[in-house]
Parts: C-alpha cells; structure tokens; sequence
C-alpha cells in the first residue's frame, strides 16, 4: 500500500508541476518585482555566455559583477536547463569569517538590500537565527544568512535571490530531460 500512495503522490507532483511551463513560470509575467537583479544579472533573463542548446549540467555558473561588493568572493548564478533562464544568484563571503564578524557582515549587507529596495511595505521580512530572508508575493526572495563552516567557531556570509516559479521550471525541464534520456530507444 505504501508503494501505491508513493505511485500516486509522484504522479500527482508531477503533474502539478508540468503546469510551470515556460509561459505560466510567474503569476502575472507583466508584473515588475522590486527583487529583480543584482550586481548586473536580472532573474527571469537568459544567463549570459551560456551554450546554446539543452545544459548537460545541473551546476551553477561564475559570473564577474558589474561591480565587486567588499564582502563578497564568488558570484554565481543558475539557470533552467532548456530554456536557460536565470532563477537564482548566490554571493559568498571567505569561507573563515569569525562568527560574530559575519553576524556584523550580515547586518550591513541587509542594510544595503533594504535601502536598495527602497519601500518594503509589501514585501514579508523574517529573520530566523543566523538567516534573513525577503519575499515579493511569494514569487522572489532574497536570503542572507551567516552559513556554518567546518569550524565550530567560523561562518560564511551568503546572500541569495531566487526565483521560485523557474525554480520549478528548472525542476521540470530536469525531469523531462532524465526521462528523454533513460527512455529506450
């Protein structure tokens, strides 16, 4: 019985997903989110310098900003695989920071966002430990958080804004990838 109710509940995602087509990947495609872009990559764009066709990789890619944030060392964004949208870019910090160096880092860096953001009435803030996050109409959202390191003592700053309609874009495209290439032939 429990394989059969596995069965179902992954026909029933799967289903459910297969409506995030490309077309239907934001409630209202028109609609102009305050979390759009950052340092140069605006999500819902293509990721720039990718290879045309389908990605053979689920990875993330290095990008070089418009402009480098003190805090920040690596920048990378991900994109669906098809239709190589960007839904999500990640900044990091050195891997060593002291914790309660980072916590400091962590609250410039939201003070940033939020003065970039400019009016943030309608937009949900929470903050849970270590992570602070921002969401636009449950569609976009921008997180902070001091990450733990292998050290007990260090963290590492991370900053992320994503996408969550093409997040399950890229879900699906992976999906139907897996099985075009597991079908026989």
């Amino acid at each position: 019985m429990n394989l059969f109710k596995s069965l179902l509940l992954t026909a029933f995602l799967i289903l459910a997903l297969s409506g995030c087509s490309d077309e239907s990947s934001t409630s209202n495609p028109n609609k102009v989110y305050k979390i759009s872009s950052i340092f140069g990559l605006k999500i819902g764009d293509k990721g720039p310098g990718l290879p045309t066709g389908y990605l053979e990789d689920n990875k993330a890619f290095d990008f070089t900003p418009d402009s480098i944030h003190k805090y920040f060392v690596s920048y990378t964004f991900s994109v669906t695989p098809n239709t190589q949208r960007i839904y999500g870019i990640k900044m990091k910090s050195d891997k060593e920071l002291l914790t309660a160096s980072c916590k400091e880092q962590r609250i410039e860096v939201i003070n940033e966002t939020l003065a970039a953001l400019g009016d943030t009435s309608m937009l949900k803030i929470n903050e849970e430990g270590n992570q602070w996050k921002i969401r636009e109409d449950n569609q976009r959202s921008i997180t902070i958080n001091c990450e733990q390191t292998l050290k007990a003592t260090t963290r590492q700053l991370v900053m992320t804004y994503t996408d969550t309609p093409l997040s399950k874009v890229s879900y699906v495209e992976w999906s139907k990838h897996q099985d075009d290439i597991t079908k026989p032939q």
